[in-house]
C-alpha cells in the first residue's frame, strides 16, 4: 500500500499540492518523494514492500518520462529479463520499475499485458502527454477530478483531492486515461473520450461445459496459483485473519506453500 499523487499542469501550486499529499502520509511511511516534471507534479508515498533499497523510490524516470504506481506486478521477473534483452537496464529489484520501458516498448498496449493489481500516472516527456490507468478488478484506488481552470488531478485517495477539484469521482477499473498534450487545461466535458476501456473482466468470451467434479479442480488449481503469486516479497509476509472461512482458508493455502 503505497500513495500517489498527480496534477497534470505547469501552473500546478506546489505547496497546495504538498498539503494535499500530506494527507496520505500513513500509506506510505518509509519514504516521500515529490517532483516536478516540467508540465506538472508526481507524488509518491512509499511503502516498501519489493526492492527494499533507496534506488527503488519512486517515481521513476526513463528519459523525459516518469511513473507513480501503487502495485504489485506479478511474475514481473520474466518481462524484466526480456526488456533487458532489449538494451534496457534496472537500478533496482522494483517490480514498478519495468513500468516506463514496457510504455516505451508496447504502449497503451501495455495495461491489458500485466498481470497486476495497481494504479499509476505517467508522464511522457516526448509527447507532454499524462496518461493514468488502474487494474480491471480496482483492488488499487485511484481518483481524479477537475480544478477551477479544468486541469485533471488524479489521487490515491479522494481526501487528497478535496479542496483541489471541484468534484471528486473515482477512476473507472480496467480503463486508462490519455490526456493529449498538456498545453492548456483539459476538457471536463471531453472527458468519456479520453478514458479508454482495455479490459472489462464482466465480459464473456466464453461459456464452460465443464463437469462439476472438473470445475471444483479448476477453482481449486486458480486459487492455489492466486494465493501463492501474491507471496513473492523482499519484506516479510504476515496474515491478518477475520474468522471467516475465505481468509481462513487463504491463509492454510500460504502457510503451506511457505513450507514448500
Amino acid at each position: 500500500m503505497c500513495s500517489i499523487m498527480g496534477y497534470c499542469s505547469k501552473e500546478a501550486n506546489i505547496t497546495s499540492f504538498e498539503q494535499a499529499f500530506a494527507r496520505t502520509k500513513s500509506r506510505g511511511p518509509d519514504a516521500s518523494r515529490i517532483i516536478d516534471t516540467g508540465k506538472g507534479l508526481l507524488g509518491f508515498h512509499r511503502l516498501s514492500i519489493m526492492g527494499l533499497t533507496p534506488s527503488a523510490m519512486q517515481p521513476f524516470a526513463l528519459e523525459s518520462c516518469y511513473v507513480v504506481c501503487n502495485g504489485e506486478l506479478y511474475g514481473f521477473e520474466k518481462e524484466r529479463e526480456a526488456l533487458k534483452k532489449k538494451g534496457y537496464t534496472f537500478v533496482s529489484d522494483s517490480d514498478c520499475e519495468i513500468l516506463l520501458p514496457m510504455y516505451r516498448e508496447y504502449g497503451l498496449d501495455m495495461f491489458s499485458m500485466l498481470d497486476a493489481e495497481f494504479a499509476c500516472v505517467i508522464y511522457d516527456g516526448e509527447t507532454g502527454e499524462y496518461i493514468a490507468a488502474r487494474d480491471p478488478i480496482g483492488i488499487r484506488p485511484l481518483y481524479y477530478g477537475y480544478d477551477e481552470a479544468g486541469v485533471i488531478v488524479f489521487a490515491s485517495e479522494a481526501k487528497n483531492l478535496v479542496g483541489l477539484v471541484t468534484r471528486i469521482m473515482p477512476f473507472p477499473p480496467g480503463h486508462y486515461y490519455k490526456s493529449g498534450k498538456i498545453d492548456g487545461p483539459c476538457d471536463p466535458d471531453a472527458e468519456a473520450e479520453k478514458f479508454h476501456c482495455y479490459c472489462d473482466i464482466a465480459k464473456v468470451d466464453q461459456v464452460s461445459q465443464d463437469d462439476l467434479e472438473t470445475t471444483c479442480q479448476k477453482i481449486h488449481d486458480k486459487l492455489v496459483a492466486g494465493v501463492e503469486k501474491r507471496l513473492v516479497a523482499d519484506a516479510k509476509v504476515g496474515f491478518l485473519l477475520s474468522g471467516g472461512l475465505d481468509s481462513s482458508l487463504v491463509c492454510a493455502i500460504a502457510a503451506k506453500k511457505s513450507k514448500e
